[in-house]
Protein backbone atom coordinates (compact mmCIF):
# COMPACT_ATOMS: atom_id res chain seq x y z
CA UNK A 1 0.00 0.00 0.00
CA UNK A 2 1.01 3.70 -0.64
CA UNK A 3 0.07 6.31 1.56
CA UNK A 4 0.53 9.83 0.33
CA UNK A 5 0.59 13.06 2.13
CA UNK A 6 -2.33 14.89 2.05
CA UNK A 7 -4.27 17.91 3.78
CA UNK A 8 -6.87 17.72 7.00
CA UNK A 9 -9.83 18.53 5.33
CA UNK A 10 -9.80 15.76 3.01
CA UNK A 11 -11.76 13.62 6.03
CA UNK A 12 -15.26 13.85 5.83
CA UNK A 13 -16.54 13.41 9.33
CA UNK A 14 -16.56 16.59 11.21
CA UNK A 15 -16.02 14.47 14.63
CA UNK A 16 -12.48 12.76 13.46
CA UNK A 17 -11.43 15.85 11.91
CA UNK A 18 -11.79 17.29 15.49
CA UNK A 19 -10.28 14.66 16.87
CA UNK A 20 -7.20 15.07 14.64
CA UNK A 21 -6.89 18.95 15.36
CA UNK A 22 -6.92 17.95 19.14
CA UNK A 23 -4.13 15.78 18.27
CA UNK A 24 -2.42 18.52 16.55
CA UNK A 25 -3.05 20.72 18.74
CA UNK A 26 -1.98 18.47 21.79
CA UNK A 27 1.42 17.73 19.45
CA UNK A 28 2.32 21.56 19.75
CA UNK A 29 4.96 21.31 17.26
CA UNK A 30 6.48 18.30 18.18
CA UNK A 31 5.84 15.34 15.48
CA UNK A 32 3.04 13.40 17.94
CA UNK A 33 2.04 13.77 21.34
CA UNK A 34 2.22 11.91 24.54
CA UNK A 35 -0.54 9.46 25.43
CA UNK A 36 -1.27 10.75 28.23
CA UNK A 37 -1.43 14.03 27.32
CA UNK A 38 -5.18 12.89 25.66
CA UNK A 39 -8.17 13.73 27.01
CA UNK A 40 -11.07 13.07 24.73
CA UNK A 41 -13.76 14.89 25.40
CA UNK A 42 -17.41 12.84 24.25
CA UNK A 43 -18.62 16.41 23.33
CA UNK A 44 -16.03 15.89 20.21
CA UNK A 45 -16.01 12.32 19.41
CA UNK A 46 -17.73 9.31 20.54
CA UNK A 47 -15.69 6.72 22.59
CA UNK A 48 -17.53 4.28 21.92
CA UNK A 49 -15.72 4.29 18.78
CA UNK A 50 -12.48 4.62 19.72
CA UNK A 51 -10.11 2.01 20.29
CA UNK A 52 -6.70 2.27 21.55
CA UNK A 53 -3.58 0.17 21.14
CA UNK A 54 -0.32 -0.12 22.90
CA UNK A 55 2.33 -0.62 20.57
CA UNK A 56 4.92 -3.38 20.83
CA UNK A 57 8.38 -4.44 19.45
CA UNK A 58 9.98 -2.87 16.15
CA UNK A 59 9.71 -3.64 12.92
CA UNK A 60 8.14 -6.89 11.40
CA UNK A 61 7.99 -7.93 15.27
CA UNK A 62 5.70 -4.69 15.78
CA UNK A 63 2.52 -5.71 17.47
CA UNK A 64 -0.52 -3.81 18.72
CA UNK A 65 -2.35 -4.52 21.63
CA UNK A 66 -5.76 -3.64 22.28
CA UNK A 67 -6.08 -1.38 25.68
CA UNK A 68 -9.79 0.13 25.37
CA UNK A 69 -12.18 -0.97 22.75
CA UNK A 70 -15.74 1.55 22.49
CA UNK A 71 -18.68 -0.18 22.85
CA UNK A 72 -19.84 0.51 19.12
CA UNK A 73 -16.71 -1.64 17.97
CA UNK A 74 -17.30 -4.60 20.09
CA UNK A 75 -20.78 -4.79 18.92
CA UNK A 76 -19.59 -4.56 15.48
CA UNK A 77 -17.22 -7.47 15.97
CA UNK A 78 -19.08 -9.28 18.83
CA UNK A 79 -16.14 -9.40 21.02
CA UNK A 80 -13.70 -8.65 23.67
CA UNK A 81 -9.98 -7.03 22.27
CA UNK A 82 -8.88 -6.15 25.54
CA UNK A 83 -5.37 -7.40 25.95
CA UNK A 84 -5.52 -9.11 22.74
CA UNK A 85 -3.28 -8.72 19.21
CA UNK A 86 -4.64 -6.57 16.05
CA UNK A 87 -3.66 -10.11 14.37
CA UNK A 88 -5.89 -11.67 16.90
CA UNK A 89 -9.16 -9.42 16.66
CA UNK A 90 -9.43 -9.15 12.84
CA UNK A 91 -10.56 -11.17 10.39
CA UNK A 92 -7.84 -12.81 8.13
CA UNK A 93 -9.55 -11.12 4.98
CA UNK A 94 -8.99 -7.21 7.06
CA UNK A 95 -5.98 -8.04 8.05
CA UNK A 96 -3.99 -6.30 5.24
CA UNK A 97 -6.03 -3.23 5.38
CA UNK A 98 -6.02 -3.09 8.45
CA UNK A 99 -2.15 -3.69 9.91
CA UNK A 100 -0.20 -2.13 6.96
CA UNK A 101 -1.82 1.21 8.02
CA UNK A 102 -1.06 0.45 11.83
CA UNK A 103 2.33 -0.04 10.95
CA UNK A 104 2.87 2.77 8.53
CA UNK A 105 1.14 4.85 11.61
CA UNK A 106 3.98 3.63 14.29
CA UNK A 107 6.53 3.71 12.08
CA UNK A 108 5.94 7.29 9.93
CA UNK A 109 4.76 9.29 13.47
CA UNK A 110 1.97 10.20 11.00
CA UNK A 111 -2.07 10.08 11.22
CA UNK A 112 -3.23 7.71 8.75
CA UNK A 113 -6.61 8.09 7.46
CA UNK A 114 -8.46 5.46 5.34
CA UNK A 115 -11.54 4.92 3.78
CA UNK A 116 -12.86 1.65 2.79
CA UNK A 117 -16.15 0.06 1.64
CA UNK A 118 -18.20 -3.01 0.72
CA UNK A 119 -22.32 -3.82 -0.54
CA UNK A 120 -24.34 -4.69 1.90
CA UNK A 121 -27.77 -6.88 1.58
CA UNK A 122 -29.31 -4.13 -0.19
CA UNK A 123 -26.86 -3.93 -2.80
CA UNK A 124 -25.90 -0.48 -0.88
CA UNK A 125 -22.42 0.94 -0.68
CA UNK A 126 -21.13 1.00 2.78
CA UNK A 127 -18.22 3.27 4.16
CA UNK A 128 -15.79 2.69 7.13
CA UNK A 129 -13.57 6.09 7.87
CA UNK A 130 -10.84 4.99 9.95
CA UNK A 131 -8.47 7.64 11.61
CA UNK A 132 -5.19 6.67 13.31
CA UNK A 133 -3.47 8.53 15.94
CA UNK A 134 0.10 7.96 16.96
CA UNK A 135 1.09 9.28 20.32
CA UNK A 136 4.71 8.53 22.07
CA UNK A 137 7.35 10.01 23.36
CA UNK A 138 10.78 11.40 21.29
CA UNK A 139 10.45 10.07 18.14
CA UNK A 140 9.07 6.30 19.39
CA UNK A 141 5.18 5.52 18.75
CA UNK A 142 4.21 4.09 21.82
CA UNK A 143 0.07 4.05 21.05
CA UNK A 144 -2.35 4.28 18.46
CA UNK A 145 -5.99 5.75 19.01
CA UNK A 146 -8.44 4.44 16.01
CA UNK A 147 -11.65 6.05 15.39
CA UNK A 148 -13.70 3.73 13.50
CA UNK A 149 -16.98 5.44 11.97
CA UNK A 150 -19.79 3.11 9.28
CA UNK A 151 -21.69 5.34 6.74
CA UNK A 152 -24.52 2.78 7.76
CA UNK A 153 -25.00 1.21 11.92
CA UNK A 154 -28.72 0.07 11.51
CA UNK A 155 -26.56 -3.24 12.55
CA UNK A 156 -22.95 -3.51 13.08
CA UNK A 157 -22.33 -7.06 13.29
CA UNK A 158 -24.17 -7.95 9.59
CA UNK A 159 -22.02 -4.91 8.02
CA UNK A 160 -19.11 -6.51 9.40
CA UNK A 161 -19.84 -9.94 7.89
CA UNK A 162 -20.15 -7.90 4.26
CA UNK A 163 -16.77 -6.25 4.69
CA UNK A 164 -15.47 -9.53 5.62
CA UNK A 165 -16.73 -11.01 2.49
CA UNK A 166 -15.77 -7.89 0.19
CA UNK A 167 -13.69 -4.52 1.01
CA UNK A 168 -12.25 -2.09 -1.26
CA UNK A 169 -9.82 0.34 -0.23
CA UNK A 170 -11.24 4.12 -1.73
CA UNK A 171 -8.73 6.50 0.12
CA UNK A 172 -5.55 5.95 2.40
CA UNK A 173 -3.20 9.28 3.18
CA UNK A 174 -0.99 10.39 5.74
CA UNK A 175 -1.50 13.89 7.56
CA UNK A 176 1.42 15.61 9.28
CA UNK A 177 1.49 17.24 12.55
CA UNK A 178 1.81 21.27 12.51
CA UNK A 179 -1.01 21.75 10.40
CA UNK A 180 -3.00 23.72 13.17
CA UNK A 181 -0.66 26.51 13.25
CA UNK A 182 -1.17 27.12 9.39
CA UNK A 183 -4.91 26.86 9.54
CA UNK A 184 -5.08 29.53 12.57
CA UNK A 185 -2.76 31.88 10.43
CA UNK A 186 -4.69 31.65 7.62
CA UNK A 187 -7.67 31.83 8.85
CA UNK A 188 -10.01 34.11 6.72
CA UNK A 189 -13.70 33.81 6.51
CA UNK A 190 -15.19 34.46 3.60
CA UNK A 191 -18.13 36.52 4.97
CA UNK A 192 -17.84 38.12 8.79
CA UNK A 193 -19.33 36.54 11.98
CA UNK A 194 -21.96 38.88 13.90
CA UNK A 195 -22.58 37.71 17.74
CA UNK A 196 -25.87 37.40 18.12
CA UNK A 197 -28.10 34.87 20.91
CA UNK A 198 -31.05 33.49 18.96
CA UNK A 199 -32.94 30.38 19.58
CA UNK A 200 -33.13 27.74 16.73
CA UNK A 201 -34.33 24.33 16.22
CA UNK A 202 -31.97 21.56 14.44
CA UNK A 203 -33.90 18.62 12.37
CA UNK A 204 -32.49 15.28 11.12
CA UNK A 205 -33.91 11.92 10.38
CA UNK A 206 -36.91 12.81 12.08
CA UNK A 207 -35.89 14.29 15.22
CA UNK A 208 -35.61 18.00 16.25
CA UNK A 209 -33.83 19.88 19.02
CA UNK A 210 -33.41 23.61 20.18
CA UNK A 211 -30.46 25.32 20.18
CA UNK A 212 -28.77 28.40 20.69
CA UNK A 213 -27.06 30.62 17.47
CA UNK A 214 -23.91 32.21 18.42
CA UNK A 215 -22.80 34.26 16.07
CA UNK A 216 -24.21 33.88 12.54
CA UNK A 217 -22.78 34.72 9.03
CA UNK A 218 -24.06 34.16 5.26
CA UNK A 219 -21.91 31.24 5.00
CA UNK A 220 -21.98 29.93 8.52
CA UNK A 221 -22.40 29.45 12.27
CA UNK A 222 -21.66 28.92 16.00
CA UNK A 223 -24.01 26.81 17.30
CA UNK A 224 -24.71 25.80 21.18
CA UNK A 225 -26.41 22.73 22.35
CA UNK A 226 -27.35 20.75 25.45
CA UNK A 227 -25.71 17.46 23.48
CA UNK A 228 -23.90 18.41 20.22
CA UNK A 229 -22.30 14.99 19.98
CA UNK A 230 -25.95 13.85 19.21
CA UNK A 231 -26.09 16.18 16.28
CA UNK A 232 -24.96 14.47 12.86
CA UNK A 233 -22.60 16.10 10.37
CA UNK A 234 -25.69 17.19 8.19
CA UNK A 235 -28.83 18.81 9.13
CA UNK A 236 -31.11 21.52 8.89
CA UNK A 237 -31.48 24.60 11.17
CA UNK A 238 -34.41 26.93 11.49
CA UNK A 239 -34.26 30.41 13.11
CA UNK A 240 -36.68 31.44 15.46
CA UNK A 241 -38.75 34.64 13.10
CA UNK A 242 -37.79 32.73 9.98
CA UNK A 243 -39.17 30.36 7.88
CA UNK A 244 -36.06 30.05 5.54
CA UNK A 245 -34.70 26.24 6.20
CA UNK A 246 -30.60 26.63 6.26
CA UNK A 247 -28.63 22.78 5.32
CA UNK A 248 -25.77 22.92 7.42
CA UNK A 249 -22.30 20.70 7.49
CA UNK A 250 -20.40 20.62 10.64
CA UNK A 251 -16.87 21.85 10.11
CA UNK A 252 -16.14 21.63 13.74
CA UNK A 253 -16.90 20.72 17.20
CA UNK A 254 -15.81 21.73 20.37
CA UNK A 255 -17.56 21.56 24.31
CA UNK A 256 -21.18 22.18 23.75
CA UNK A 257 -21.09 24.03 20.55
CA UNK A 258 -20.49 23.18 16.91
CA UNK A 259 -19.35 24.91 13.77
CA UNK A 260 -21.59 24.55 10.90
CA UNK A 261 -21.59 26.09 7.48
CA UNK A 262 -24.72 26.22 4.99
CA UNK A 263 -24.71 24.41 2.00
Amino acid sequence: MTFRFIAPDVIRSASQRALLAQWDQLAAGRPFPAFAELKPDSAIHDPRQLVAWAVEGEGRLRKFRAMYQGENVAEAFNSAWAGKTMEQVVPMSLRRITLTPAKDCAASGCAVYMVFSTVDANDQRVDCERLLLPFGNGAKVEHLLASLQLTAVASRPRIVKHFDMQADVRLQVRIRSGFSAVVTAGDQRRASRRNVARAARISFARRSMTCIVRNLSTTGAAVEATDPAAIPDSFRLVLEMEATERRCRVVWRRKGRIGVEFS
